[in-house]
């Protein structure tokens, strides 16, 4: 079984954005319990992804807030395919190797992504609050490799992050954001098919808090020029075994004295509507992956939660499970990567 990443590196991209305010874990083998996400315990409100401050009810700046955080997130995705598509004619696809529909099927994307911050913004204005504005981005796009694994990477973080929050919503306005999410789910069922992957790896997804979404999310916002109230965990470091070799160890490391820790610190994995914690010291990718996987280092080994998510000392950071390709080395930083994967 060989993993690799389909990121591209972005270390000089700056670690804090505007995202700001802290939103407020039994080594266990897989859960299975559906169809809530959930821990070894059973616990039907511990599910991966933690967000430990989860407004529900009615009140409108609540409510606005958290369409702000969806649209922060679309502002990023609508902007990404606007780069991306002005750089990468139908040209470069075809020269490739893809067909020249794949181009369109991005162009698709990319409008669709601004229909959906067309569609936010009505919905903020209607409530008379203010639609955050674009941040500064900086996207990684030397080539059409890095920006197809970042597609890939953005819309799989984007099914998670409206599973995530759409508990925050009530009435149409949860039915609208759950609409989003399943046309979140078919973009990125077509990007896992354009890398030779199954596009329904699992028979759930996983939701994010939006602590762990910000955090991947600052690898590609440089900064704002607003506070969205959210504050991204320690950026994680996830280094793949070696191509060729029999290991499933993931290898990691981030700032701060709980780094070097190894011995008291944990390994959670987070795919479908599963949590699988390991030491550290093996921190063994699962060995039923068959599709994304999201890895986070925790202070114990309490299987965090949509919930509970307070034991997240770094990460997430976002791996792939390759089947057809080549697969490489890579280390990642918060699910990018510094080699990328060759595909068909």
């Amino acid at each position: 079984m060989r993993f690799s990443t389909v990121f591209v590196a972005m270390a000089a991209l700056a670690t804090t954005s505007s995202f700001t305010t802290a939103a407020p874990a039994t080594t266990s083998t897989c859960t299975t319990t559906a169809p809530a996400p959930t821990s070894t315990s059973g616990d039907n409100s511990t599910r991966p992804g933690g967000n430990s401050t989860r407004p529900g009810g009615n009140d409108t700046n609540i409510v606005t807030t958290a369409l702000n955080y969806a649209l922060t997130l679309e502002n990023l995705q609508a902007e990404f395919y606007t780069q991306g598509l002005a750089k990468f004619n139908e040209s470069a696809f075809t020269d490739a190797g893809f067909n020249a529909s794949a181009y369109g099927r991005f162009v698709e994307i990319g409008n669709q992504e601004n229909e959906h911050v067309a569609s936010l913004v009505t919905l903020i204005e209607n409530l008379k609050g203010k639609p955050v504005p674009l941040c500064n981005y900086s996207f990684p796009m030397d080539n059409l490799t890095e920006f197809l694994t970042s597609a890939r990477a953005l819309e799989t973080t984007s099914v998670s992050a409206y599973l995530g929050a759409i508990s925050d919503l009530n009435g149409n306005l949860s039915t609208n954001a759950a609409s989003i999410a399943a046309v979140e789910a078919r973009h990125a069922a077509y990007l896992n098919e354009l890398w030779g992957q199954s596009p329904f790896p699992y028979a759930f997804d996983t939701p994010l808090s939006q602590r762990a979404v910000a955090t991947l999310a600052s690898n590609f916002i440089t900064s704002c020029p607003f506070d969205i109230g959210v504050k991204p965990f320690a950026q994680l470091n996830a280094t793949l075994p070696a191509a060729g070799s029999n290991s499933t160890m993931v290898s990691t490391s981030f700032e701060g004295m709980s780094s070097n820790m190894t011995n008291s610190t944990w390994c959670q994995f987070l795919y479908g509507n599963k949590v699988m914690v390991s030491p550290r010291t093996e921190c063994a990718l699962p060995a039923n992956l068959t599709g994304y996987v999201y890895v986070v280092v925790t202070k114990n080994k309490t299987p965090v939660s949509l919930m509970k998510d307070t034991n997240i000392l770094a990460g997430p950071a976002l791996l792939f499970n390759i089947f057809n390709g080549t697969s490489t080395n890579g280390t990642v930083t918060n699910g990018t990567m510094t080699n990328s994967t060759s595909f068909a």
